[in-house]
C-alpha cells in the first residue's frame, strides 16, 4: 500500500508539471497583447509598454518566462498585472473566503445525499422515491443561476434583508455577535445554492447504486439472520455501494474554484470563482496561471486521495 502510495504520488507529480507547461503555453500564446490590459488609457505610452514587459519578464525567450514565473510564484514574489500586487498574497484571502462556501456546501450536500438516496433505494417506487427523484431532475435541469436570482428577489422582497456579499453594509461598527451572525447569514443561502445541484446529482448516484446492492445474495442472508434494517442497509450494503462514490470524493476538491464562480459572481462574494472571472476579463495572466495551477494541484490531489482510500474502502485492491 505505501509503495503503490509513493508511485501514485510521483505520478501527480509529473502530470502537474505537464499541466503548468501546457496552461502557461495556451495563457501566453493567446492572441492579444499586453498593451490591450487598458486601451482607453491615454498615458499609456510605449515608453510604459516597454518599461511594463521589463518589469514582468516579457521581453526574455519563453522558456525563461516560464521559469521566471514559477519561481517567482514559490517565492511569493510574483505579482499582478492589474494592481501590482503579491499574487499569493491575493490568493491565500480569496481562497479563505471560497474556502467557507465550499466547506458549508459539500457538507449540505453529502450530508443530505446520502439520506435521501439510500431511502428512495429502500422504498423503490413508494411517494417518496417519486417526489425526490422528480425534484432531483427539477434541480438538475434548471441552472443555478436562475435559482440565485429567484432566490434573492424572494428574499429581498418579503423580508427586506440584504444577501450580497460577505457581510451588511455598515456592520463593522457592531458587536461581534451581530457581526457573526450577519456573516452566517450572508454565507448560507450561496451555499445552500451551491448545493441542490449536487444533491440532486448525488442522491441518483447513490440511488442507483444501492439499487444494485440489496438484491445481492449476502443481503439476503444478513436479513434471513434476524439483522435489524437500520444494520442491514447503512452497515452492510451502504459499505459496498460506497467505492463508487471513492472516485466522486476524490473530484469534489476543484469544487473550489471551479464550482463557485457563478454562485460568487451572483452574490458579490469575494472568492476564488469570481477573481478567477475577474483576472480573465482584465488579462491579468499572473492570476489565471495562479488559479489554473492550483485547480490542477486540487484535481491532482482528489485523484490522489482516492487512489488512497479505494485500498481503505476495498481491501481487495490491496492485492
Amino acid at each position: 500500500m505505501f509503495s503503490f502510495a509513493v508511485r501514485s504520488f510521483f505520478q501527480k507529480l509529473i502530470t502537474l508539471f505537464f499541466i503548468s507547461v501546457i496552461s502557461f503555453l495556451v495563457v501566453y500564446l493567446a492572441p492579444g497583447e499586453p498593451s490591450q490590459i487598458d486601451p482607453m488609457n491615454p498615458k499609456f505610452t510605449v515608453e510604459d509598454l516597454e518599461r511594463f514587459r521589463q518589469e514582468f519578464n516579457l521581453d526574455k525567450p519563453l522558456h525563461m518566462q516560464y521559469y521566471l514565473y514559477y519561481k517567482n510564484l514559490f517565492t511569493g514574489q510574483l505579482k499582478s498585472w492589474k494592481d501590482n500586487q503579491p499574487v499569493l498574497g491575493k490568493i491565500v484571502e480569496r481562497f479563505i473566503n471560497s474556502l467557507w462556501l465550499f466547506i458549508v456546501g459539500t457538507v449540505i450536500t453529502w450530508c443530505l445525499s446520502f439520506p435521501v438516496g439510500i431511502q428512495a433505494a429502500i422504498n423503490r417506487g413508494s411517494v417518496f422515491d417519486r417526489s425526490t427523484t422528480f425534484f432531483a431532475y427539477v434541480l438538475i435541469s434548471i441552472p443555478s443561476f436562475f435559482f440565485a436570482y429567484m432566490l434573492i428577489i424572494f428574499v429581498v422582497k418579503n423580508f427586506n434583508v440584504p444577501v450580497i456579499g460577505m457581510q451588511t453594509f455598515g456592520m463593522s461598527g457592531a458587536g461581534a455577535f451581530s457581526q457573526v451572525m450577519d456573516r452566517m447569514w450572508h454565507l448560507v443561502l450561496p451555499s445552500v445554492l451551491g448545493a441542490l445541484g449536487g444533491i440532486a446529482l448525488l442522491s441518483r448516484y447513490v440511488r442507483a447504486q444501492m439499487l444494485e446492492v440489496i438484491h445481492q445474495d449476502y443481503i439476503r442472508t444478513a436479513k434471513a439472520k434476524g439483522l435489524s434494517s437500520d444494520k442491514v442497509y447503512y452497515k452492510h450494503a451502504f459499505r459496498n455501494a460506497l467505492l463508487p462514490f471513492v472516485t466522486m470524493f476524490g473530484l469534489i476538491l476543484p469544487g473550489l474554484i471551479g464550482g463557485s464562480v457563478i454562485i460568487e459572481s451572483i452574490f458579490a462574494w469575494p472568492g476564488m470563482g469570481r477573481m478567477g472571472y475577474e483576472a480573465i476579463l482584465a488579462r491579468d495572466y499572473p492570476i489565471i496561471l495562479t488559479i489554473n495551477f492550483i485547480a490542477a494541484v486540487l484535481v491532482l490531489a482528489g485523484t490522489f486521495i482516492s487512489d488512497v482510500l479505494y485500498m481503505v474502502v476495498d481491501p481487495r485492491i490491496r492485492l
